[in-house]
């Protein structure tokens, strides 16, 4: 029966689109130039999408029309725009009896960036289908069977591998489906192994890979595209494998990994890999205007999962982009033979220049020796400890920590702008230890109040990335009022940093003490007296978004000791899943109060118990909001004392004066049960998903936090790779001019 494959995948042996420009007249390209070509790429994406939500291509309109949504997204479209939301609709309307490699590959990609908790489950389902479309030679054909997702957890049930050779275009297509899916914990380690097989037994002695396996009677050549393919197939397959040997280092004998051993516990240190990257480093050096648009975002691919600006000598990027702008039709689109829509998707999947470095990109070399990299200075200096990296950087710099630790850091104090952000692939883990004070003696935190924090920031801007913060700190013999992280002075940028403590000693996560302007995302925070302190000290704006916070207190106010010097605290929230005991703490005493909570799910026993600085009043004090959902018993009061008005939704939203009609007052379910106080560091943002039998979860749309992109190693991993790590990139350079 005939096959009808996407355009640039049918055709991926082909020249491509037949060009007259030639690889020595191509020009570099403007970042201008790039951004108008992505732009009218995407119109024109848009503008082909049919009234049902779908993109037209014979055979698979569920693989074209994940692939254009895909583009789409990951150049920027919101995932709330129409566009998006049709296309998104269509796929999973037509998910049923999905059973095409590449739909299903394509399928996973759409729905794991898009990240809706309801997806999760088809998420699964897919997988299961690849995973029962392997063939005992490693590979993929066309199409996969009908598994239930049920069979992931059920090894022994699943259905018996078939024997088809596969080809190696659908093998790509299927390895990248699985590692996204892997992110939804779906286990990939024996799929996986079947694929380094196959790509380790059929590569040709160049280095390359052909499209199809070879026969006793015919040797196949490699191919740029497939060699691309094969390479990144092999990337992921022997990460899987360093990765879990890396996992069980600690629990067997060295000598126990024997015959794993040779493989080399990196990717460089691999022959058949280094000699796969070599040979796509030639291919590369020969992309032109002619380059098949599948072959070009095949090289992206690689680049991106290796963080290799270059492969060979060639800047594959600079190279690519010349040779797309040169071809792009006057409507926006790019074509072969096969039509429009497929090649598009590949040239702005190109061109949109994701962020090169990947979870797996660590593995590429392995661990430096030191873990503290000023990655923005031109040499890049390392350092073994946190304190050196910080005394030698300059003001704007970047550090890179590139190691898991734990990293034992001595109240450190930051006093210039600055960004800490974990290197590719790495979860760094920053614990407090007890250093020296300022006189050079050993730290007496019971006595002295500046050696109680992990990191404190006194100047400037300091930006963290992707970092653990575990505070269990020491017994000295009295109460201690601990901090995590300290902004005594300028301001901080937290996006994807998890806060966390188990040894009960009752930190405050962050603890604000003079005026700022700061802001934490897609973090996540688990014990202490409180997630957010902060003393009364001029204005103060705090902005939380896309965050889980569990703690005793979620935002506790206190008078400064000093003078006030007057102002305003503003605290704003966006979809943040919240449960603790007392929602706001508020020192009567404290004025201008402002709060603002959009689409935020409340589980606190105590709502504003003690909100209010009068009785019965709101008097320096303001609350608004839309789409939150309370499951609380106490909603409002003064000083822990009740306001008897105030018993209900109803009440809570008259009492502020407020309109809302998209609050709900409701019962939250999350995936795991949580007691209020009991803490521990192995929690996971996942804990605090809604649950699938929650009824809000249905009720209200765009609730909570993602937490699929929440917190510090797969969160943070998650994110990184999208472009909306770009955009909150430039917002923090625009904030600071």
């Amino acid at each position: 029966m005939r096959r009808h494959l996407l355009s640039s995948v049918c055709f991926v042996f082909s020249l491509g689109a037949v060009s007259l420009i030639s690889a020595s007249t191509l020009q570099a390209q403007t970042d201008q130039e790039v951004t108008a070509s992505r732009l009218k790429g995407i119109e024109f994406l848009k503008s082909q999408q049919q009234e049902d939500g779908s993109w037209e291509f014979e055979g698979h309109p569920v693989g074209i029309t994940a692939l254009c949504t895909l583009a789409l997204l990951e150049n920027g479209i919101p995932v709330s725009d129409p566009v998006i939301q049709k296309g998104r609709a269509f796929v999973v309307k037509e998910s049923e009896k999905l059973n095409s490699t590449y739909d299903l590959a394509l399928a996973i990609l759409l729905l794991s960036r898009i990240g809706d908790r309801e997806d999760k489950l088809l998420i699964r389902r897919f997988a299961a289908r690849l995973i029962a479309g392997q063939s005992t030679t490693g590979g993929w054909s066309y199409t996969c069977p009908l598994a239930a997702a049920s069979s992931l957890n059920n090894p022994r049930g699943r259905l018996k591998l078939g024997t088809s050779p596969g080809d190696n275009s659908c093998t790509q297509f299927a390895v990248l489906g699985l590692w996204t899916a892997s992110r939804s914990n779906v286990n990939i380690d024996d799929s996986m192994s079947g694929v380094a097989r196959r790509f380790v037994e059929t590569q040709n002695e160049d280095g390359g890979w052909p499209y199809k396996l070879a026969t006793d009677d015919m040797k196949e050549p490699s191919r740029n595209s497939m060699t691309l393919a094969g390479l990144f197939c092999l990337t992921v397959a022997r990460a899987t494998k360093i990765r879990s040997l890396q996992e069980e280092q600690n629990k067997v004998e060295a000598a126990a990994r024997g015959a794993e051993q040779k493989e080399g516990d990196t990717l460089v240190s691999d022959p058949i890999f280094a000699k796969g990257l070599e040979m796509a480093g030639k291919y590369a050096a020969g992309i032109s205007a002619s380059s098949a648009r599948y072959f070009l975002w095949s090289t992206e691919r690689v680049g991106v999962l290796l963080g290799l600006e270059k492969l060979g000598d060639t800047d594959w990027f600079s190279k690519g982009a010349a040779a797309l702008i040169a071809t792009q039709k006057e409507d926006g689109s790019w074509e072969d033979s096969r039509g429009k829509l497929a090649d598009t998707s590949f040239a702005i999947l190109f061109l949109r220049k994701a962020n090169l470095g990947s979870d797996i990109s660590r593995m590429l070399n392995g661990e430096p020796a030191k873990k503290f990299q000023i990655h923005s200075q031109a040499k890049k200096p390392e350092f073994d400890s946190l304190e050196a990296a910080i005394a030698a950087a300059k003001p704007g710099d970047l550090i890179r920590v590139n190691g898991d630790g734990p990293f034992r850091i001595p109240h450190v104090t930051v006093d210039k702008d600055l960004s800490i952000e974990a290197g590719f692939g790495y979860s760094p883990v920053f614990e407090y230890a007890r250093g020296r004070n300022k006189l050079g003696l050993r730290a007496r935190p019971e006595r002295d109040p500046n050696v109680r924090h992990i990191l404190q920031v006194t100047k400037g801007t300091l930006a963290l990335e992707g970092i653990r913060f575990e505070f269990d700190p020491p017994e000295v013999g009295k109460d201690v009022p601990w901090v995590a992280i300290k902004v005594d002075g300028g301001n901080l940028r937290m996006l994807n940093c998890s806060v966390s403590e188990q040894n009960d000693k009752g930190m405050a996560a962050v603890q604000f003490t003079r005026p700022t302007n700061s802001s934490i995302t897609n973090s996540f925070f688990v014990g202490g007296r409180a997630a957010f302190e902060i003393e009364g000290t001029g204005k103060q704006t705090i902005d939380v978004d896309e965050s889980v916070i569990f703690s005793r207190k979620i935002f506790s106010v206190l008078k400064s000791p000093e003078k006030s010097a007057g102002g305003s605290i503003n605290l704003n929230l966006s979809r943040c899943t919240i449960q603790g005991i007392d929602g706001f703490v508020f020192e009567r005493f404290v004025k201008d109060i402002n709060v603002k909570s959009d689409h935020c799910a409340w589980k606190v026993e105590n709502l504003g118990l003690s909100m209010l600085s009068q009785r019965g009043a709101k008097t320096d004090r303001s609350y608004t909001g839309e789409g939150n959902v309370y499951d609380v018993d106490a909603w409002l009061g003064l000083s822990g004392t009740a306001d008897s008005s105030v018993k209900d939704l109803k009440s809570w939203n008259s009492f502020w004066g407020n309109t809302d009609e998209t609050s709900l007052a409701d019962t939250l379910a999350f995936n795991l049960r949580r007691v209020n106080t009991s803490f521990n560091h192995r929690y996971t943002p996942a804990d605090w998903e809604l649950s699938e039998t929650s009824r809000v979860a249905a009720q209200v749309t765009g609730l909570g936090a993602r937490t699929s992109n929440v917190g510090a190693g797969a969160g943070f991993s998650r994110f990184r790779s999208s472009i909306l790590y770009n955009e909150w990139k430039e917002k923090q350079v625009a904030e600071a001019k």
